[in-house]
């Protein structure tokens, strides 16, 4: 025995009960909920820690640290049967590790299709699958250039943005200039600097969400969820999104088809996706693909509300022999909606007086906040900015409009946030 090896790992490799052995890498957002679901049915379960510590009320297997300066030789040491990301941020890493371990995951020399939205929007167009006009610009200047020979308003972000990080819509030069100069050489929510700026051509029309699982190389789409913002702070702000079922006559089948190309077309091959997608007069057009499942609450509401799992599905699709490919007909189990709370001011945040009127309301789920009394609460201008979550279910789709309009009303009154 080597007898250097730290005694986590002497455990994690003797693994007494030969149990299945899987690691998550960077295991907040979607991650916490298939960590859970992971140990539920008897796995090991590893937290491999990138830009979030672990989180402390999951009992997980053993842990490591990628910043860790043994990281390499103790995963060479450990027993992986599958490697998976949790959250955007665990996508290239997990991808890194499955391939070096011989274990189902995403070709890494390909990894940039998935995560820079340049090399994302190139392969898609080279599959000859419509994306929307834009750019890459490595200045102000470079960013004025294009808006004034495409027209504005635009669309800037960094080319690794998620979740909505210092994405926005730029309707003047002023406004372009100023927020291009924010993100250029300035670190983005996972501390990599951007030197670089995604410049598109605004899509006019509804933006949606398509959620699925690709298992034996075959996509199953498990969820569609559909956005509704507001303009608030200067800004589109999330208002909500309802989730339908693939099956819904809601659902465009244009969607469908066009996001299991662009699937395709960006090589994921085994694991979730997570496609945003404007749905435009012309047709549907890509906004961003992300090799995860769907952040925040996200993919757990998916899980509760269609049948069968998502996250089951997403854990049997690295696992050998353990699914068969497509799944069949997704069925929806009840009606769910996530509400986006929002702050009109930033400041430090002293209590949270409204919560306890939003956990009455009819429809109530549960609420997920992301801010707590004596930190920093930001002004709401996009998700990354939004203070908490509130998802809401009902089978009458009425009541849970009603009781968003009745949020809104108590955000309005000031009643929700008490902000130093």
């Amino acid at each position: 025995m080597n007898m250097h090896m730290e005694p986590d790992a002497v455990a994690a490799s003797m693994n007494p009960g030969n149990r299945l052995a899987l690691a998550i890498v960077d295991p907040s957002s979607a991650g916490y909920f298939i960590a859970k679901r992971a140990l539920e049915r008897g796995f090991m379960c590893i937290a491999i820690s990138l830009s979030h510590a672990a989180p402390a009320d999951i009992d997980f297997s053993w842990s490591r640290d990628c910043l860790d300066s043994n990281f390499d030789a103790l995963v060479a040491l450990d027993s992986y049967d599958a490697i998976m990301p949790g959250a955007e941020s665990g996508v290239c890493l997990a991808e890194e590790l499955a391939a070096r371990l011989g274990l189902a995951g995403n070709d890494p020399e390909t990894t940039a299709r998935r995560r820079n939205k340049t090399a994302m929007a190139q392969a898609v167009a080279e599959a000859g699958i419509a994306v929307c006009r834009q750019a890459c610009c490595r200045s102000v200047s470079d960013c004025m250039a294009w808006a004034e020979a495409t027209g504005y308003p635009v669309v800037v972000k960094p080319e690794a943005s998620s979740g909505g990080d210092l994405v926005r819509v730029c309707q003047t030069r002023d406004a372009l200039s100023q927020h291009a100069s924010a993100i250029l050489d300035k670190p983005d929510r996972y501390g990599q600097n951007t030197r670089s700026v995604l410049i598109q051509a605004f899509m006019a029309g509804d933006e949606y969400t398509v959620d699925g699982v690709v298992s034996n190389q075959v996509l199953t789409i498990f969820a569609v969820g559909k956005y509704r913002k507001i303009n608030l702070n200067g800004a589109m702000v999330y208002d909500k999104i309802d989730f339908l079922a693939p099956s819904d006559p809601a659902v465009d089948r244009r969607m469908l088809s066009y996001c299991e190309a662009v699937t395709r077309a960006v090589g994921v091959r085994v694991g979730p996706v997570h496609i945003e997608v404007m749905l435009t007069a012309n047709g549907p057009l890509l906004v961003e693909i992300a090799a995860r499942a769907h952040g925040g609450i996200g993919a757990s509401v998916i899980d509760a509300s269609f049948a069968p799992s998502f996250i089951d599905a997403i854990i049997d699709s690295y696992i050998p022999g353990a699914s068969a490919g497509a799944t069949g007909q997704i069925i929806r189990k009840k009606t769910s909606s996530i509400a986006f709370l929002i702050s009109d001011r930033a400041g430090t945040l002293v209590a949270a007086p409204g919560i306890g009127n939003i956990r009455s309301l009819t429809s109530f789920v549960r609420l997920k906040c992301f801010t707590a009394p004596g930190d920093a609460i930001p002004k709401t201008v996009d998700l990354v900015t939004c203070p908490a979550l509130v998802e809401l279910s009902d089978d009458d789709p009425g009541v849970i409009e009603a009781d968003i309009e009745r949020i809104r009303e108590l955000e309005r009154s000031g009643a929700i946030w008490e902000i130093a």
